[in-house]
């Protein structure tokens, strides 16, 4: 025979702790995961999302980016896609095409640096703005890139 406990009740009659109870601690583990996955997943797809490009078919970048802060030293280029054939000008100063060698045109990547022997020996303080023209030497069905973007030199 069981004897009763202190408040006259017996073993078979207490009443277990609702997180002791089976599938409770499971299923609260489970859904805190979900949950944590859930805002992790929001995050990282509203955080750091790719800006649409304001760029023309056939550019793919521009150096230094729109709006940009760079040293009076920095390069300036683009980088095109095959089949292009580009004219720079910065600040109203047209580079000649061999200055245009900063990068790797083979891939597309045509960059000036300014330097003692080039046409611009370094960029002016202040807002600085470059227009690419670029012709298609490839596919004749295609319309010209023009396209001009502004910094600030410092």
């Amino acid at each position: 025979m069981e004897k009763p406990q202190k408040d006259n009740r017996t073993k078979d009659d207490q009443v277990a702790n609702w997180s002791l109870r089976k599938g409770v601690a499971s299923s609260l583990t489970i859904l805190v995961i979900f949950s944590l996955a859930l805002v992790i997943w929001i995050a990282s797809s509203t955080r750091g999302a790719p800006q649409p490009s304001t760029l023309p078919t056939g550019l793919l970048a521009v150096i230094p980016d729109e709006g940009d802060q760079a040293p009076k030293q920095t390069l300036v280029g683009v980088s095109l896609s095959p089949g292009w054939e580009p004219t720079l000008i910065i600040d109203g100063v047209a580079i000649p095409n061999n200055q245009l060698d900063a990068g790797t045109k083979q891939l597309g990547e045509f960059f000036f640096s300014p330097g003692s022997d080039m046409v611009i020996p370094q960029l002016r303080r202040g807002l600085i703005c470059a227009r690419v023209i670029a012709i298609p030497i490839i596919d004749v069905e295609v319309d010209n890139i023009d396209h001009q973007w502004c910094w600030t030199s410092f």
